[in-house]
C-alpha cells in the first residue's frame, strides 16, 4: 500500500511539472523545428537565387561575345534589380562598363562603375571600378576628378595601381619628378607585366639632370690618380699662371695632346703627348 502511495504521489507531482511546463516545452520544440526548416528554406532559396544569378550572368557574358549589346542591357539590367547583392551582379556591371568604353558610351561606362564601387560588399571588385573610373576620367583629361576620386582610400593591397595612377595625373601636369617619384614607389609593389608597363613610363622620363651630370663627369677624389705634366721652359720665357691648380678630365681618346700655350711667339708651342688610358684627371701646375 506504501508503495502505492508512492507511485501515486510520482504520476501526481509528473502531471503537475507537466501542467505547469509541458506548454512550454511544446512551444520549445516547435520554434525548434521551425528554425531548422526556416535555415534549410534560407539555404535552398539562396542556392536557387545564386544558380539564377550564375546564369543570368553566363546570358550577359554570351551576348556581349556575340555583342547584342540590346540583350546584354537587358539581362545585366534585371540581374542587377532583382539580384543586387549578388557577386554575378557586380560582375556584370564591370563586363558591361568595359564594353561601354569600348563603345564610346563614356558615361554609361561612368555609371555602371559607380554603381559597384557604391554597391560592393567585396573591396576588391570596389578598388577595380574605382581604378577603371580613374583611367578613364584620366582620358577624359578630367584631372582633378581624378584625383578626388582616389583621395583618401584605403588602398589595401591596391597600392601600387594607386600609386601608378598618381603618377599619371602628376605626367599630364607636367609635374615629371612627381611623376618620377610615384612610379617608383609604385614597381616594387606591382608584379609581371604591370611591373613592366610602368617601368616603361619611368623610363620614357628619362634621367634626372643632375644624375645626366654625374654620369657624364667623373666626380673629382683625391685617390684617383693624377697625371702631373712638367716641363723645363727656356730662359726668358714667361708660362701664364694660374694660382690654383686646374683639374681637368681626359676623356680617351688615341694619342691625346696638351697645348700649352706660351707668350713668346718667337718659339714654337709646347706640345706633350700622353699615353691613351681610361678616363682620369689630370693636374697641370701652373705657378
Amino acid at each position: 500500500m506504501a508503495t502505492y502511495e508512492t507511485e501515486e504521489e510520482q504520476v501526481e507531482a509528473l502531471k503537475k511539472w507537466w501542467k505547469e511546463n509541458g506548454l512550454s516545452i511544446f512551444l520549445g520544440v516547435l520554434i525548434g523545428f521551425g528554425l531548422l526548416g526556416g535555415w534549410r528554406y534560407w539555404q535552398t532559396h539562396t542556392e536557387q537565387e545564386a544558380l539564377i544569378a550564375s546564369t543570368m550572368y553566363e546570358q550577359v557574358l554570351l551576348s556581349l561575345e556575340q555583342d547584342d549589346m540590346m540583350q546584354a542591357r537587358q539581362i545585366s539590367g534585371q540581374l542587377l534589380s532583382q539580384h543586387s547583392n549578388s557577386p554575378y551582379a557586380l560582375f556584370a556591371a564591370l563586363n558591361m562598363a568595359h564594353k561601354d568604353f569600348e563603345n564610346e558610351d563614356i558615361e554609361s561606362s561612368h555609371a555602371r562603375l559607380q554603381w559597384v564601387i557604391e554597391n560592393s560588399s567585396l573591396p576588391e571588385l570596389a578598388h577595380i571600378a574605382r581604378l577603371r573610373k580613374a583611367r578613364i576620367l584620366l582620358s577624359q583629361d578630367k584631372l582633378v576628378a581624378t584625383t578626388t576620386l582616389i583621395t583618401g582610400v584605403e588602398v589595401g593591397t591596391f597600392g601600387g595601381a594607386y600609386a601608378e595612377i598618381q603618377g599619371d595625373i602628376a605626367l599630364a601636369q607636367a609635374r615629371s619628378e612627381a611623376a618620377r617619384s610615384a612610379y617608383t614607389q609604385a614597381i616594387p609593389l606591382l608584379s609581371g607585366q604591370h611591373a613592366e608597363w610602368v617601368q616603361m613610363k619611368l623610363d620614357n622620363l628619362g634621367v634626372k639632370k643632375a644624375d645626366r651630370i654625374e654620369a657624364k663627369i667623373p666626380a673629382f677624389q683625391t685617390t684617383e690618380t693624377l697625371i702631373s705634366v712638367e716641363t723645363t721652359m727656356p730662359e726668358g720665357l714667361v708660362i701664364e699662371t694660374i694660382t690654383p691648380e686646374v683639374a681637368v678630365p681626359v676623356v680617351a681618346t688615341p694619342k691625346p695632346e696638351v697645348i700649352i700655350p706660351i707668350t713668346d711667339t718667337t718659339e714654337p708651342q709646347i706640345v706633350v703627348p700622353f699615353i691613351e688610358t681610361t678616363p682620369q684627371e689630370m693636374t697641370i701646375p701652373l705657378d
